[in-house]
């Protein structure tokens, strides 16, 4: 018969030390400037693609969270001022040729003032709502964020991933030709 208290002790040692793992881990994180519950592991893939810098990479992927953490959502809105929409090329292309494949789950709203930024609400599993400035994004990393985040059906998925080629091919006299 095994002593239940040499057992107890044995698990509880196991348990705060793992607990301590973690603070440690999280204080970590904290002190490199990564929030470590918030990170995904594919946004420090990204970050890789932009910065040379392979000790700011190791770091975040030693912070980060596997993908299928990220939070859902069912509806997205695409906030920015016009003027702005119009001074920022990526942004305005996502918009001209990308929001509307996007729809219904997906709004644009020109508001005064507004600094670009995409507000995700109707969280799947009550995930609250999540705003995220978009001033530098290029248009496919709004889309692939979209893609990421946005619940939708296998159909709607599908005819975004179809009509990027598409959306902004030209005729070969060079007009853009009316795909939908």
């Amino acid at each position: 018969m095994p002593n239940w208290t040499s057992l107890a002790c044995l698990l509880a040692v196991v348990l705060v030390a793992g607990s301590s793992a973690v603070d440690d881990k999280q204080t970590k994180c904290d002190e490199l400037g990564f929030i470590a519950s918030q990170v995904a592991c594919s946004d420090c893939e990204l970050l890789s693609q932009f910065v040379k810098d392979e000790e700011l990479v190791r770091d975040c992927k030693g912070c980060c969270v596997q993908d299928e953490a990220v939070k859902k959502f069912t509806k997205a809105e695409l906030i920015i001022d016009q003027w702005r929409a119009s001074t920022l090329q990526q942004v305005k292309d996502f918009i001209e040729k990308r929001a509307a494949s996007y729809a219904p789950h997906l709004k644009v709203a020109y508001t005064h003032g507004a600094t670009p930024k995409i507000r995700l609400s109707g969280g799947v599993d009550g995930a609250p709502s999540e705003t995220v400035r978009i001033d530098n994004w290029k248009a496919d990393h709004i889309a692939e964020f979209l893609d990421q985040r946005l619940e939708r059906s296998a159909a709607a998925a599908a005819a975004v991933k179809g009509g990027k080629d598409k959306a902004g091919s030209k005729d070969k006299a060079g007009g853009k030709k009316n795909v939908k």
